[in-house]
């Protein structure tokens, strides 16, 4: 997977814990692929000198979670369930770019699966299902 600078990207710095990992950037492929993106930065670094498996599965989590929120008309949805699989590392100053692909969707439920790739190789491999929330009363 290479990075395309013609979709078009749109750079989220979230709230709470998401902020201590972006910003992202996200752009939408299709009604049911997106793509994202954030750049390998130092905190982003374990002990062994590459980055924390952590940031992987958080940004899978906020990959397939906002495609996941975008394939249920923008309603808010939570992660129920994930499973990753590491492939290799990530490094200081690559791009670690993800693409996430909606499998299906219910009305209470959106099941996901996503890529990691980092120097032009896959690091990371995940899916996951994510629960559409209903709307708070009062």
């Amino acid at each position: 997977m290479e990075f395309d600078p013609n979709l078009p990207w749109r750079t989220i710095h979230g709230h709470g814990f998401n902020a201590h990992v972006g910003p992202v950037s996200f752009a939408r492929v299709s009604d049911s692929e997106w793509r994202f993106f954030l750049d390998i930065e130092a905190h982003h670094i374990n002990i062994g000198g590459v980055c924390h498996g952590g940031v992987s599965l958080t940004l899978a989590d906020i990959g397939m979670g906002s495609g996941a929120y975008a394939a249920g008309g923008n309603r808010p949805c939570t992660t129920i369930q994930m499973d990753a699989h590491f492939i290799a590392a990530a490094k200081k100053g690559q791009r670690l770019l993800g693409a996430a692909r909606l499998v299906r969707a219910t009305h209470e439920l959106a099941f996901m699966e996503c890529e990691l790739h980092a120097g032009g190789r896959q690091t990371l491999r995940a899916s996951g299902v994510w629960k559409y929330l209903s709307p708070r009363k009062g």
